[in-house]
């Protein structure tokens, strides 16, 4: 499978330091239900920031959380089982 080229746009305008790889963003589009939209967006208004900000926090906490099977895993070698 290639490996997908990643455009960071116009980065020849920033020095090495400045530019982190890391925490660049892509833009993307994704359908979301309404209300988990709307949900986003007044929790947004609430704190002073914005939705996508929320959004993006919301998933980066959800992909380090460990997944049903690994709790599964978990559970089950502590109680001996597995």
């Amino acid at each position: 499978m290639a490996k997908k080229k990643i455009s960071y746009g116009n980065k020849d305008l920033l020095g090495d330091a400045d530019f982190d790889p890391k925490t660049a963003k892509e833009r993307i589009t994704i359908w979301l239900d309404e209300v988990v939209l709307d949900a986003f967006r007044g929790r947004a208004r609430a704190e002073g920031t914005k939705y996508q900000t929320l959004v993006n926090q919301a998933l980066r906490e959800a992909i380090h959380r460990p997944s049903l099977i690994e709790r599964v895993e978990r559970l089950e070698k502590k109680l001996g089982t597995g």
